[in-house]
């Protein structure tokens, strides 16, 4: 092939691969504020907790995790009020962005996958609602279980619903920042109180294989959960504004 030939075919493959990331930005640029408002959607449920960030000298918890956390809630029913008013908000919210976007730039995500999945969030929580409140199991107290009913929590269905809009996005970040929130979730919630270690972990931080309990609050926990979705959301946010190039 002619030296001129060679020149010209490397610049029209260097204009396609400039044309294909200007599309993805086009297209996956508005995945920021979804994941702003489910940060946001977190970081507001710090205020269900009696004690969010203080340790206190006694803990009066009640189950299901109404607030999301096991840890001691202000009030069961502004918990699930909180949930069952914020989630649906949030989720209209979602789907009134990605068709004002559709709209605007002509471009379309698969954002009826993620009002699905709230649909089913919804469900979820109506299942919740319909278990009575009640003392901590003893199941989740001991090490040998069972810790199922440490899973009704409506923290697990939210990280679902980041997992459902990463896949949407395709965004890789997105779906780490749900799988995340679902291994925190799983892992504080089958067991009481909060931050329990078992022995294994217990001895990666320098016990005695006996187990402990790290210090931390609800609402560092929520913090730590929410970290991602921020990263992701103001990474987006600055990729979808950066200007591009001819």
């Amino acid at each position: 092939m002619e030296p001129g030939a060679t020149d010209q075919a490397e610049d029209t493959l260097a204009a396609l691969e400039r044309l294909r990331r200007r599309t993805h930005r086009r297209v996956h640029g508005g995945a920021w504020l979804p994941a702003l408002g489910i940060a946001a959607l977190l970081l507001a449920s710090v205020a269900l907790y009696r004690h969010p960030l203080a340790a206190p000298t006694a803990i009066v918890a009640e189950h299901p995790w109404w607030a999301g956390l096991p840890d001691e809630q202000r009030s069961p029913v502004a918990s699930y009020t909180f949930w069952f008013v914020g989630t649906p908000l949030l989720c209209a919210g979602i789907g009134l962005w990605y068709r004002w976007r559709a709209r605007r730039l002509g471009v379309r995500v698969a954002w009826p996958l993620v009002a699905g999945t709230g649909l089913g969030v919804l469900a979820l929580l109506a299942v919740l609602a319909a278990v009575p409140t009640g003392p901590v199991p003893d199941g989740l107290t001991v090490a040998s279980g069972p810790y199922w009913s440490g899973l009704l929590t409506p923290l697990l269905p939210l990280a679902a619903a980041v997992v459902v809009l990463g896949r949407a996005e395709r965004s890789a970040g997105l779906t780490a920042a749900g799988v995340w929130m679902a291994l925190l979730t799983a892992w504080l919630c089958t067991s009481f109180p909060l931050g329990t270690l078992p022995g294994w972990a217990g001895r990666l931080v320098g016990g005695d294989g006996l187990g402990g309990q790290l210090g931390l609050r609800p609402g560092h926990y929520l913090v730590l959960m929410a970290l991602p979705l921020l990263a992701v959301a103001a990474v987006r946010l600055m990729s979808g504004r950066r200007p591009g190039r001819a």
